[in-house]
Order: C-alpha cells, then sequence, then structure tokens
C-alpha cells in the first residue's frame, strides 16, 4: 500500500490530472522449466592443436605412438583422443585415427566447439504480453486482471521467444576465451502459475480533457507499457461514457 501511495502521489503531481480510480489486481505469469542444449565455443587447446596436425600427417593407431613422438604422458594423450571422438573431430579407420571434417574446420579456426550440453532455467512467461518477463514474483490475492484471457498453452511459445530469454538469463563473466550458445530446445514444462501484483490508475487531464492509464508492474519494478496499451485499447469507450455520466470530465 505504501508503494502505490508514492505512485498515486508521483501521478498527481501535475494539477492538471485528476485521478478517476485507483485498483489493484494480479496479473498471471506461469513459470515454466526449459530444458535445452548449449554449445561452448573455446580457444583450442595447444595439445589438442598438436594432436589433430598430427593426425593429419599421418594415421596413428594409438596413444602411445602419438606420446612417443610428442613427449606428453599417454594418459593425457588418451584423455584428449577420447574427447576429440566425442566432438567428432577424429575417427578412427583400419589405417589409424583420422580428421573428420569438422576436425578440418575446427583445426583451421583455432576454435573447439565442445559437444552439446544439457542445462534447465526456470523463466517466467506472460500471456498478457505475450512475452518473458524477469525479475521477483509479488504473489497478490486481489482479483484476476481482466484482460488477461484463458487460452494459453506453454507449446504455443515460439522458439525464437525461449532462445530469446534463454540468452539474457545465461551465465555472465564465464571468460573471455569461452562462448556458450542455445543448440537446441529440448523441452518446456509449465510448472506453476503465479498472480503478480499490479496498481492501475485511471486519470483525466483536465486541460487537454483525456483520459489515459498508468499501470506498475511489481515484478518488472516499472510502469508497464503494454497492459498501459491493452487497456486503453479496451476500455477507454466504456470510460467515456461511464465518467461523463458520473459528471467525471
Amino acid at each position: 500500500m505504501e508503494l502505490q501511495k508514492r505512485l498515486q502521489t508521483e501521478l498527481l503531481r501535475d494539477a492538471n490530472v485528476k485521478l478517476l480510480a485507483a485498483e489493484t489486481w494480479g496479473l498471471p505469469v506461469h513459470s515454466l522449466e526449459i530444458a535445452y542444449e548449449t554449445v561452448k565455443r573455446t580457444k583450442m587447446d595447444i595439445l589438442m592443436k598438436m594432436l589433430l596436425i598430427s593426425f593429419r600427417k599421418a594415421p596413428f593407431q594409438s596413444a602411445e605412438e602419438v606420446s612417443d613422438m610428442l613427449l606428453v604422458e599417454p594418459l593425457f594423450i588418451q584423455d584428449m583422443i577420447e574427447a576429440m571422438a566425442r566432438a567428432g573431430l577424429i575417427t578412427k579407420k583400419e589405417a589409424g585415427y583420422s580428421l573428420t571434417d569438422a576436425g578440418h574446420q575446427q583445426l583451421e579456426s583455432g576454435i573447439y566447439v565442445q559437444p552439446p550440453e544439457r542445462e534447465e532455467q526456470t523463466a517466467y512467461f506472460s500471456p498478457a504480453h505475450d512475452s518473458f518477463l524477469q525479475g521477483d514474483v509479488k504473489q497478490t490475492k486481489s482479483k484476476v486482471f481482466r484482460h488477461a484471457g484463458n487460452s494459453w498453452q506453454a507449446k504455443d511459445i515460439s522458439e525464437e521467444k525461449l532462445r530469446e530469454i534463454l540468452e539474457q538469463l545465461q551465465d555472465v563473466g564465464e571468460g573471455e576465451q569461452e562462448q556458450r550458445s542455445i543448440h537446441s530446445i529440448q523441452s518446456v514444462t509449465e510448472m506453476d502459475s503465479h498472480s503478480v501484483e499490479c496498481f492501475e490508475f485511471r486519470l483525466h487531464h483536465v486541460t487537454n480533457d483525456r483520459m489515459f492509464v498508468r499501470v506498475w508492474n511489481t515484478m518488472t519494478g516499472e510502469w508497464d507499457n503494454v497492459l498501459e496499451q491493452c487497456i486503453i485499447e479496451r476500455d477507454l469507450n466504456e470510460w467515456r461514457k461511464m465518467y461523463k455520466k458520473a459528471g467525471g470530465s
């Protein structure tokens, strides 16, 4: 209530603005668990580069053979060979190890593309915005937003929107030598439904004889232009009739 009063005071600082009504309601927001795969790209390790160059020049049969040539412990060589095989950089044939097309490409670029890794992330989707919101969910027991609508399913969210929110939620500060990108979306599961508290202020600018609305979204912590536009498009004509009849304009 304290926040609502502060916001109302801020809006009414303009002497030409009159408050017609103030309401509190809950915006439906759904928490989703998104399972996806990421691919990491790093600057190629010196040992990996040496092994790829060696396999490009000659078909070695074992880690021991390469170890003798490079003077590196066989255990390190074997671990690197297994990692490169999993990443699809090398393959072993009768003649020995050889580079795949991906192996040639990554050796030339000097960038190692690691095998995809599965990850999960929780995100919050607002059907009224048709997009994801970020912030703290502050539940309210107030009535549900009158224009919330009921027809919504997680499967209707586009892959573009899913990728966009995952990119925003990814950890930062992993180091300059590493880049991580979304490889594929595996599944989207709805976990829970929330009712986010929002404050609506119906206002009349007396000098301009203009009705408008401001909506404060407590989850995002800012004025919500999307919800304001939705309300104006659907309610403005009714407000004009209602408030004129009541002597409000």
